[in-house]
């Protein structure tokens, strides 16, 4: 720092300290309120400041010759950080008094007051510091240029602290404020307005606010586009708007970003909050504004939008419920209206009800012989047609070798109905804690051989790998719940990764754990879906446009832990999917 000497500050003036310092500061000033009733030390003081700068900011003095005149000062500019007052000007007390002014009558507790006195003995350091909120005191002869700029720096570094701290404070006193109303509200449109309403107050009290709020929606097509479903500013008049549209381009990319990564995002003119339910989806709000947001507003935002997370869908049941509360009276009243009008209609609803129920009953029972019918009766014509497809192989390898491919056709699509047939079967049994394992030894690298070639012979133009140079042996296990649990990782990566990536099967024993590993190079899954992975019906984003039940994962779960295992999966997405599966053995 540039001009910091050790001369007295009121000492004698033999020139100006000033002259050509270069590349001054350009940031907005300190002000430094001098309250002095001597003109000299103004100018002595404003001479030394000039010279100074903290943080890249000059400082600025605002004078006044008397403590009427700081008042006048005060209630105009009451944001100064720092005050230089002098005791004794109109009368022996004037700047005590004022310190009781600027404490106890306008409350400003933000402001750091630095007695100097050059009568010591009319204003006693030590009764001066215990009667009166100051926060320094110093005797005019002690304050040399150095110590005046490490006053002022020690002053202006507290005040910055204490602002901090009470903008903190108020930060918090809006969330909760802001939270509590947001909680009263019912209506899903109303809340979403509220919510960018509030938000936009938590970090810019008393502003304009530009705040928008996007969420995703399906069109007319089928497929979703991010749309703006509230406003305020100048977006308010993109509501119903695809963001595209409503907004600049850079700004519409960001949201899409902000979409796509699920983190919040903090830019020079705004920031992208993401807004995560657990049962509701994904909102994105936007905050516009000149200033970049600090650290602590990063802070303060996503607290705020995880305190009123439980609101948002709070408001969600709310509106099903009020729908479903609206559905149900106008049921009730259109079926008031038939019973007033034929008490018949009612006898025959009725009729009509205990019909259906008897067959859905019926069509259950049907379901459970159909599924035992398929077990004894569907195994053995299949068995026939792929027996005769391997005859017909082995004679048209002599005769026709242009049948082949046909016949692998035949035979893939028999071992794919068999094992479609045996999925229903094993999950039926399942739900109805009927399945047992039945342990015994197993040739572990020809069980999975087994399961490998049926799809090598369905899908001759795949690859794939075995890797069985450090699989045991012989396993305890039942062969043919695990030979199902690996058809079905094998037909997944089969679905699910592209015809030119290989598919890896790999088996390996370390003391007594056995782990197989079934891996991929396809789509991969988001990480928001391996939680559910394994429910029963469950269907993760990457599986439209695919053929499949929702039940082979869940199947694949229940019978690993029937022998005491555990399965993982870590997938990647764009890069694939690797499921393990660890069994005692």
């Amino acid at each position: 720092m540039a001009g910091l000497d050790d001369e007295p500050l009121f000492g004698p003036e033999d020139g100006d300290p000033a002259t050509g310092r270069p590349d001054r500061p350009m940031g907005e000033p300190w002000p430094i309120l001098v309250v002095d009733d001597d003109p000299q030390v103004h100018a002595m003081t404003a001479v030394l400041l000039r010279d100074f700068d903290f943080d890249g900011r000059p400082f600025e003095l605002v004078g006044a010759l008397s403590a009427a005149e700081a008042r006048a000062v005060l209630a105009e500019r009451p944001d100064i950080p720092v005050a230089l007052l002098d005791v004794v000007m109109e009368t022996e007390d004037a700047g005590l008094r004022l310190v009781r002014h600027i404490r106890d009558e306008l409350g400003n507790r933000r402001m750091r007051i630095i007695l100097r006195t050059g009568q010591p003995g009319q204003a006693p350091e030590r009764d001066v510091i215990v009667g009166y909120d100051i926060n320094d005191y110093k005797a005019k002869s002690e304050l040399t240029a150095q110590r005046l700029f490490t006053t002022l720096v020690s002053a202006l570094r507290a005040w910055r602290d204490i602002v901090t701290i009470e903008r903190n404070r108020q930060g918090l006193e809006r969330i909760l404020s802001a939270s509590a109303s947001l909680f009263e509200t019912r209506s899903m449109r109303a809340f979403v307005e509220r919510l960018v309403e509030q938000l936009s107050r938590v970090v810019d009290p008393g502003s304009d606010p530009a705040v928008l709020a996007c969420r995703r929606m399906e069109r007319g097509d089928g497929r979703d586009q991010t749309v703006v479903v509230a406003g305020l500013g100048r977006h308010a008049r993109g509501i119903g708007l695809p963001v595209a549209e409503a907004l600049p381009q850079p700004l519409a990319l960001a949201v899409e970003e902000a979409f796509r990564s699920q983190r919040n995002l903090y830019d020079d003119g705004f920031c992208m909050l993401v807004f995560r339910t657990r049962e509701h989806g994904v909102t994105v709000l936007t905050l516009e504004r000149l200033e970049p947001y600090t650290a602590d507003e990063h802070r303060l935002l996503e607290l705020f939008c995880n305190r009123v997370a439980i609101g948002f869908d709070n408001v969600c049941l709310y509106e099903e419920l009020v729908a479903l509360n609206r559905s149900l009276e106008q049921r009730v009243e259109q079926r008031t209206t038939e019973l007033a009008t034929n008490q018949r209609a009612l006898i025959l609803a009725k009729e009509r009800v205990e019909r259906a129920l008897e067959r859905e009953l019926a069509a259950r029972d049907n379901q459970r012989q159909f599924l035992g019918m398929v077990s004894h009766e569907f195994r053995t014509p299949l068995a026939i047609i792929d027996s005769a497809a391997q005859l017909l192989a082995m004679r048209a390898e002599r005769v026709e070798p242009d049948m082949l491919e046909r016949l692998s056709v035949i035979r893939g699509s028999v071992q794919r109905l068999t094992g479609l047939i045996d999925s229903h079967l094993t999950d039926e049994r399942l739900q109805s804690n009927a399945l047992v394992p039945e342990r015994g030894p197993v040739d572990l690298p020809e069980l999975i051989r087994g399961v490998a070639d049926p799809f090598r012979v369905a899908y001759p133009a795949r690859r794939f790998l075995l890797d069985l140079d450090h699989a045991p042996p012989r396993a305890e296990l039942d062969g043919h719940l695990i030979g199902l649990v690996l058809a079905n990782l094998l037909n997944n990566a089969v679905k699910y990764s592209d015809p030119d990536g290989p598919i890896l099967l790999r088996c390996e024993g370390e003391g007594r754990t056995l782990t197989i590993e079934v891996s991929d190079r396809g789509r991969g899954i988001p990480d928001s879906e391996i939680p559910r992975l394994f429910d029963r019906f469950f269907r993760g984003s990457g599986a439209r446009g695919v053929p499949g039940t929702g039940i082979g994962l869940h199947t694949v779960q229940q019978i690993v832990l029937l022998h005491g295992g555990a399965v993982t999966v870590d997938s990647v997405v764009g890069e694939g999917t690797a499921f393990r599966i660890m069994l005692p053995v």
